[in-house]
């Protein structure tokens, strides 16, 4: 967690504790949440409604002297504090605050968020995981972003991490290309963004064919059993080859988002057919 996050939520969680003190409630857990709705400030305690019972007070009564004793602290971080509904107090920061933590942010440029709250852990971030003979969607576009952030903060929070990513290197999808491939009178030469295309158009031929023809649904279903125990030189060659086009695709896709894994898991190496 950021430094300036944990710096005022411990601050407000110690002016709450003070407050509950001088009305005459202490051992209550102190728990701050974010509100969905910002219009209900930054923060947001149930503390009095926690508090009431033990108090013999209303909770909203329990709020309004709470919070009459948090304003007087007069803290340059808070803008406001009010209560709401059955008795929660509400806190919004102040411009103060966002202003200095904008400040230091930007003067620790790259370093900004570095902790060492995750040292001596090991984590493995598995994300983006396109599968070869497959054009790349956006779905892993999602993955690669939502993956390549989180390896960022364990990173940033100096865990050994590494950066994983499974891919179906087999399967009736692949099967279903090289059908495509085969049928395809298209030479096999050209630049990479062509013979993505090309791949692409292949895997469509063999999955509609599939679909709508028991012949074609038949010579895919052969095709997949050949791909696994290696038994057709022409299948090995279509094969590679596709398989090749995929992974530096892939690659240069990688490179333009700004990702490089460490470790590459493919389904030819771990599972049987099927």
């Amino acid at each position: 967690m950021c430094y300036y996050l944990v710096m005022i939520e411990e601050k407000l969680k110690s002016y709450i504790v003070e407050a509950l003190a001088g009305v005459g409630i202490k051992d209550i857990p102190v728990v701050l949440e974010r509100p969905a709705d910002l219009l209900h400030g930054d923060y947001a305690t149930n503390v009095a409604m926690a508090g009431a019972k033990k108090a013999g007070k209303n909770p909203r009564a329990l709020a309004d002297e709470a919070a009459l004793i948090l304003k007087s602290k007069n803290d340059a971080d808070v803008a406001l504090i009010e209560v709401a509904g059955p008795g929660f107090i509400n806190f919004k920061l102040s411009k103060t605050y966002f202003q200095k933590a904008l400040t230091d942010a930007l003067a620790e440029g790259e370093k900004f968020g570095e902790n060492d709250s995750l040292i001596g852990k090991k984590v493995m971030v598995e994300f983006t995981d396109p599968n070869p003979f497959k054009e790349f969607h956006i779905g892993h576009l999602m993955s690669n972003t939502i993956g390549e952030s989180v390896s960022r903060l364990m990173i940033a929070s100096h865990a050994d991490t590494v950066r994983a990513c499974y891919q179906g290197d087999v399967g009736m999808h692949v099967a279903k290309a090289v059908w495509g491939m085969k049928k395809s009178e298209r030479s096999q030469q050209g630049d990479s963004q062509e013979l993505i295309s090309w791949l692409g158009q292949s895997y469509s031929l063999g999955a509609i064919g599939f679909e709508k023809d028991e012949l074609i649904k038949k010579e895919v279903t052969d095709i997949n059993k050949k791909i696994y125990d290696h038994s057709d030189p022409e299948i090995n060659h279509l094969y590679d080859l596709g398989r090749k086009i995929s992974l530096e695709y892939f690659e240069s896709i990688f490179a333009r988002l700004g990702t490089k894994f460490d470790h590459y898991f493919f389904e030819s190496e771990s599972a049987g057919f099927g």
